[in-house]
């Protein structure tokens, strides 16, 4: 049984993502998809979404002040610029027991009403990645 239905999204850890735009617009010939946003989980940083109106997406995202999550990767020694792949599945609550079950390391996000229902995969269990999970209405 696959647990994934589709890959939805790559982010992209960076600095500034005024200074980091023009790279992904003008280089790459992405469409700016959203306004530059804040996390409403209280996650410390901003984004903005870039493709060519599709459902997948690269998203940039800036740390908003010092010990934001964004900021703590960036400032690993080694560490890419990607930040984590969002995965999109069916079922949330199925897909992080069936990883468990496997040994898998996830993390329930908390439920907000109004934003989609998230898990993560903890990087320790994939070699350094965060892969988030966000359940997917009508798939």
């Amino acid at each position: 049984m696959t647990l994934f239905n589709d890959l939805a999204c790559v982010s992209i850890a960076v600095r500034s993502i005024r200074e980091a735009l023009p790279a992904y617009t003008e280089g790459l010939g992405l469409v700016v998809g959203s306004d530059i946003q804040t996390s409403p989980r209280g996650f410390g940083l901003r984004w903005i979404e870039l493709g060519n109106g599709r459902e997948n997406f690269l998203e940039l995202l800036e740390p908003t002040g010092e010990g934001s999550l964004i900021e703590k990767f960036l400032d690993r020694p080694g560490r890419s610029s990607v930040y984590q792949v969002r995965l999109s599945v069916k079922d949330l609550d199925l897909t992080l027991a069936a990883l468990q079950a496997r040994g898998v390391r996830v993390i329930r996000g908390q439920d907000v009403p109004g934003q989609p229902r998230l898990g993560w995969i903890r990087p320790a269990s994939t070699h350094g990645v965060l892969f988030e999970l966000l359940e997917a209405e009508g798939l």
